[in-house]
């Protein structure tokens, strides 16, 4: 009733003006301002009212009453979520519950890690290792100076293949010392809930200068018989850690069951210990444990692998930095950083994570790269991505922190921006975990309505769930989601409750 009212009003003030004669010209002068006034309020009005009958219209995505009656099916009362699923190709919202209530997301942090990692970095982006000496004549070399750039993927294999460049080259002694340079970095522990970390390999310290993602296998082979002690050696070997213990040959084919020990260091040498039994007819078993002193752990074995080729070396492993006058000898480069992240999201990483984070952290902001460092870059390609800082708190790199909290519209917006980037797109989605197929969903969604129609990453921890990616329905229309559960029950173990609630989404009538 008020917009045809106020219409009436301005015309007649209007017409009034021009067709009633009045005696002073300031009257007609202030009674055509007055209509003009009538009219602008009226197109005031009218807008408000389109653009609040407009938004009215999108408050309640389609879908939201079958998200409501799945989520009062499938979760408990005692958890919270937050979830949005939207349209990849129109950016409409479907269904959504709490998508802006941030929450502990797990692994799924590692969705902002890798994105933040291609777009800071590139796909072709290559870590890189250097080795140099002060002084060589011939093949024989003062000391040798071997200096880490963080590469979260350097294996034994690939320190074999430096060794053996290193060999073709014509290397043949080092007379002083093998001297280990991690100074590019600058790490803080690994964040857990614990305050004390355990041995476990997901526990690896991180370093500039890394081995086979700071751990090392402890391989268990049963005895001849019952009875006899079962043997036992480090792979790889190198005489970084001493290992000592008993582990009983059982009868039978009795798995393994051993307890590791770490007592404490002497002379930054490691000592582990293990007892337990083996069935003598198990086949061997391999344990991994993380290692306190990554650079030096690393030097040990470089310099076992160049006895192994005959190259000798007179001196001991040392840590120092590499003076500024030193010689570049070699330069062993890593995989490309597209590949990188492909196997810290298919087996969701947290060593690769957190050595990303502070690479990204070096490379903007200066070594040595730092938590702080990668995490500010990590926040600013949030931001620039559109996404509100009252939507997240970054506490690290891989999702390990309880302290992590993102919300689900997040974690949607990043996907939606990293799928549209033509940069690294390609690289990025391929990262993912693909249903029923491979990566941390191998054995998730196997059934014929979401195998190899999910392309996710997942987040586990005690008393959290969470699922976010891509999907395509049997409606042939891609769609983006996040689904982020934590339960608020003390003492809650390991849930499923944001997989189950993905899986009914899928079979509901969005994706028919």
């Amino acid at each position: 009733m008020l917009i045809p009212f106020l219409q009436t009003y301005a015309q007649g003030r209007f017409y009034y003006a021009l067709i009633v004669k009045s005696r002073r010209s300031v009257n007609l002068k202030m009674s055509l301002c007055r209509s003009r006034m009538a009219l602008l309020a009226l197109g005031i009005i009218f807008n408000l009212f389109v653009i609040s009958h407009a938004s009215a219209l999108q408050e309640i995505p389609p879908f939201n009453a079958e998200l409501e009656r799945i989520i009062r099916r499938e979760l408990p009362a005692n958890c919270q979520i937050s979830c949005q699923v939207v349209d990849l190709n129109s950016g409409r919202v479907l269904m959504e519950k709490n998508p802006s209530l941030p929450l502990t997301p797990a692994s799924t942090q590692k969705i902002v890690t890798s994105a933040c990692a291609l777009d800071t970095l590139g796909p072709e982006f290559r870590f890189a290792t250097q080795v140099y000496t002060d002084e060589i004549k011939g093949g024989s070399a003062e000391n040798l100076f071997l200096k880490g750039h963080g590469d979260p993927h350097l294996v034994t294999e690939e320190l074999f293949a430096l060794i053996r460049e290193l060999a073709d080259k014509g290397l043949t002694e080092i007379r002083g010392s093998i001297v280990v340079d991690d100074s590019y970095f600058d790490p803080d522990k690994p964040l857990d809930e614990a305050e004390e970390l355990g041995y476990r390999s997901y526990h690896a310290p991180y370093s500039a200068l890394s081995l086979n993602f700071n751990s090392l296998k402890i391989m268990v082979i049963p005895g001849n018989a019952p009875g006899n002690p079962a043997r036992f050696l480090m792979d790889p070997l190198s005489d970084y850690a001493s290992l000592n213990g008993h582990v009983n040959t059982v009868p039978g084919a009795g798995a393994m069951k051993i307890e590791i020990f770490k007592k404490p260091a002497e002379a930054d040498r490691e000592r582990l210990f293990l007892e337990g039994s083996i069935g003598v007819e198990a086949p061997a078993k391999g344990k991994y444990v993380n290692v306190q002193f990554p650079a030096l752990y690393t030097g040990s074995v470089f310099k076992e692998l160049l006895l192994r080729e005959g190259i000798k070396v007179r001196g001991n492993i040392i840590k120092g930095v590499t003076p500024a006058n030193a010689i570049l000898y070699f330069e062993h480069q890593s995989m490309p950083l597209s590949l990188l992240v492909y196997w810290l999201d298919k087996l969701s990483n947290n060593f690769m994570a957190e050595q990303m984070c502070l690479a990204i952290g070096a490379h903007v902001h200066g070594a040595p790269g730092s938590r702080e460092k990668g995490l500010d870059v990590m926040r600013r390609f949030l931001i620039k991505a559109g996404i509100p800082e009252t939507s997240f708190n970054l506490a690290d790199a891989s999702g390990l922190s309880r302290s992590n909290k993102i919300s689900a519209s997040a974690l949607v917006k990043t996907l939606s921006v990293a799928s549209q980037d033509f940069y690294y797109s390609p690289e990025f989605i391929s990262s993912l975990g693909i249903s029923g197929a491979d990566g941390t969903l191998k054995e998730k969604f196997k059934d014929e309505n979401t195998r190899r129609r999910i392309r996710a990453k997942t987040g586990t921890l005690r008393g959290v769930n969470s699922l976010a990616g891509f999907g395509l329905g049997k409606n042939g229309k891609p769609i983006v989601f996040a689904v982020l559960v934590n339960s608020e029950q003390k003492g809650a173990g390991i849930i499923d409750y944001a997989d189950k609630i993905m899986r009914a989404i899928f079979s509901s009538s969005l994706n028919r």
